[in-house]
């Protein structure tokens, strides 16, 4: 259950003119968009930088082909300014450029290393056979020129080569010759050799020792190319489905759109602004919802008007509806204050079943609701408290007044009027501490905490222990810390002492008033009591007719006057104590209600 009011986005659209009522029933059948009249003039960004960051955008995208990510295949949903939208998205693509170019060239130069020790391992193998070992072949000498060089099968040496050729091995793909020569046929000897598509064969430093420790090596060195080579893979991969990078591309699809279409065009009267608030929680809703009716239009979330007021949405679910119009009684809580339908919801049926505690008057009640649930939807709020009245009937044995059809579960309110007073004030002092815990959760939203402290969590400090007090007086000395403390904390907020003055004219107030909250929670019992009275007199009085249709009589009329009576008096007293006794502890009704346009208007 959130207990903080979601507070609305402002979007616009730019609608085909030819769609926009169309366009309008799909927004909202989503039930999440309130349309409203943007104040201010046409705004465009500037077409000319926007077009700046989009070349360049589509440039490195050109170079990369079919690397680049895949975008959405409908235009996304632009969040804020469409020039720093394009800007980010180019910044991203520079970023992926860069490090795709770094990949794939970490990749070409391991996958080279690869083929290299592949040819050395065909060499050690087809050399071992014909005598030769890689670490002799390589031993420096004084007066030669010691190469090696793998030509493929079927490639023939010119004839003034084969003359310098010391020893051939032939391995599975290439043939190995092992050239020794004077030092000045270095050169010419490896320019024919390259010539008839040769390679010389680098022996690396690392690769010594004998033929099985050469082999080992080699082998080691082919499983840790291997696993880079993987690792340089999966990042190529990773990079080719990059999020980021392809809603930026789906990003400037968007914006082009808007480039080639909107600047142009909207003065023109071809395409539609409309322009709202929406509670959606995942920005791309409603431009999904465009796309699949076949509409073709953006949707952008850029600030708001500086003149508008973001609509805020409360909890709307079913079993918290009923109790909505208790709440716009007192009005709507910003988005920086709490939202207290859901805790109406446990609230009214307890206070109101309280007060009407009765098994038969509670059920007619919750048939009566139930009868007119759909036609008349303000009634719906009895059912819970009519069902709730049904249960306190049980606790306290009470069924159209008749005193012993029902055993009572609990107590019968006219043999302990006191604890049928002193129960709900117990509730109402935990209700109204509940409010004031409601009031440091805003005061940290609003970022106001401090001066909660010092003055409210003050006063909450000389509350708590005024009551606790009662029953040990030692927490008496709490209440004198409170009181130092709301002092104390006026002096560092105001920061002049004439304020102590009025601090203390509050602080008289909100004590009186605290006292008096409390006190009237007493009447929730005192009606309970009521109702056992008023129920006792209609027996008394019916019992005192000696006709059974007189008595039969009056019970019906007694008990249909006690019920229409009671129902009216216990809903007032239900709404003041919510309103006055709550209500006042944190609420300032700062915000406006978010009212969807299918809620609204029901159709479009």
């Amino acid at each position: 259950m959130a207990m903080r009011p979601a507070q609305a986005k402002w979007f616009e659209t730019y609608v085909p003119r030819d769609h926009t009522v169309r366009a309008t029933a799909v927004l909202a059948n989503t039930g999440v968009v309130q349309l409203e009249l943007d104040p201010r003039l046409e705004e465009t960004p500037d077409p000319e930088r926007l077009r700046f960051f989009l070349d360049r955008f589509k440039a490195l995208a050109a170079e990369h082909g079919d690397d680049l990510p895949v975008g959405a295949v409908h235009a996304t949903a632009l969040i804020g300014d469409s020039t720093r939208i394009a800007n980010h998205a180019l910044h991203l693509m520079r970023v992926w450029s860069a490090r795709v170019d770094y990949t794939r060239e970490q990749l070409a130069q391991l996958r080279a290393e690869h083929d290299h020790i592949l040819l050395l391992v065909e060499c050690l193998e087809a050399m071992h056979p014909a005598g030769l070992d890689l670490e002799g072949v390589f031993r420096e000498t004084r007066f030669l020129c010691k190469c090696l060089f793998a030509c493929p099968h079927g490639h023939e040496l010119p004839p003034e080569l084969r003359g310098v050729v010391e020893r051939v091995a032939h391995g599975p793909q290439h043939v190995f010759l092992y050239f020794v020569g004077a030092p000045e046929q270095r050169d010419s000897v490896g320019r024919l050799v390259v010539e008839a598509a040769c390679e010389q064969v680098g022996i690396p430093a690392w690769l010594a020792g004998d033929h099985a420790q050469q082999k080992r090596l080699l082998r080691a060195q082919l499983a840790d190319h291997a696993h880079a080579i993987a690792q340089e893979d999966a990042k190529f991969r990773a990079l080719k489905k990059d999020a980021e990078v392809a809603e930026a591309r789906a990003n400037v699809e968007t914006l082009c759109w808007y480039l080639e279409h909107a600047p142009n065009t909207l003065g023109e009267h071809k395409l539609c602004h409309v322009t709202g608030w929406t509670t959606c929680i995942d920005p791309q809703r409603l431009q999904q919802a465009l796309n699949e009716a076949g509409i073709t239009a953006m949707v952008r979330f850029p600030k708001p008007p500086v003149t508008a007021t973001a609509p805020v949405a409360l909890l709307d679910a079913w079993w918290a509806r009923p109790f909505r119009p208790l709440l716009a009684m007192w009005g709507t809580p910003g988005s920086m204050e709490v939202d207290p339908t859901g805790i109406l919801a446990v609230v009214v049926p307890l206070l109101f079943g309280y007060m009407f505690p009765d098994v038969g008057h509670g059920l007619v009640l919750a048939l009566f609701a139930a009868s007119v649930w759909k036609r008349w939807p303000q009634f719906r709020f009895l059912l819970p408290c009519g069902v709730s009245g049904m249960v306190f009937g049980v606790l306290f044995g009470d069924v159209f007044g008749f005193d012993g059809l029902l055993p009572a579960l609990w107590l019968k309110p006219l043999q302990y009027p006191l604890a049928v007073l002193v129960v709900p004030m117990v509730f109402g002092v935990m209700l109204m501490l509940l409010g004031l815990a409601f009031s440091c959760v805003a005061a940290i939203w609003r970022g106001e905490l401090r001066a909660w402290v010092w003055l409210d969590g003050a006063l909450l400090l000389m509350y708590a222990a005024a009551l606790v007090g009662v029953f040990l007086p030692a927490a008496f000395w709490l209440a004198a810390l409170g009181l130092f403390q709301y002092f104390l904390g006026t002096l560092v907020l105001e920061r002049h002492p004439r304020a102590l003055l009025g601090a203390l004219g509050r602080l008289l107030l909100s004590a009186f008033e605290l006292a008096m909250n409390t006190l009237s929670f007493a009447r929730v019992g005192a009606f309970a009591l009521g109702h056992a009275a008023l129920s006792l007199a209609i027996m008394t009085m019916a019992n005192s007719l000696g006709n059974p249709v007189a008595v039969a009589l009056a019970l019906l009329l007694g008990n249909l006057l006690g019920l229409v009576l009671e129902a009216l008096l216990v809903y007032v007293q239900t709404t003041r104590l919510v309103l006055f006794e709550f209500f006042t502890r944190f609420l300032r009704e700062e915000g406006r209600l978010f009212s969807p346009l299918r809620q609204q208007r029901g159709r479009v």
